[in-house]
């Protein structure tokens, strides 16, 4: 499945996400105000799955962490934008608390004595 994602590649399903809510508002399935939110949501959702899949080791809580956190800022057309900021922060903490703690790729710290 990882290799099927890398010939998609990045850049095209990122153009695939946002053409999908602009072809559904002009179909009438998504109202003008629905339309960034899906964008951001499947963007969002789209990085995070393709972080996953990624090769490296280095890139994948990079990938995966700003899929998410685009995929949270969809939340403001659902919460009030406090709330939607409040998760972004969050968000944006856990991700710098995993990367400080677990510092994918680099060698295991020696243990205290």
């Amino acid at each position: 499945m990882g290799e099927s994602l890398r010939k998609i590649g990045l850049g095209v399903g990122l153009i695939a996400t946002v053409l999908l809510p602009i072809a559904l508002l002009l179909f009438g399935a998504l109202k003008p105000g629905g339309t960034i939110p899906a964008i951001l949501l499947l963007s969002g959702l789209w990085t995070f799955v393709f972080g996953l899949f990624m090769e490296a080791k280095q890139e994948r809580l990079y990938y995966s962490g700003s899929g998410a956190i685009v995929a949270l800022l969809s939340t403001y057309h659902f919460i009030h934008l406090r709330y939607t900021i409040g998760l972004v922060i969050v968000a944006l903490v856990v991700l710098v608390l995993i990367q400080a703690l677990f510092r994918p790729g680099a060698p295991p710290r020696p243990a205290k004595t």
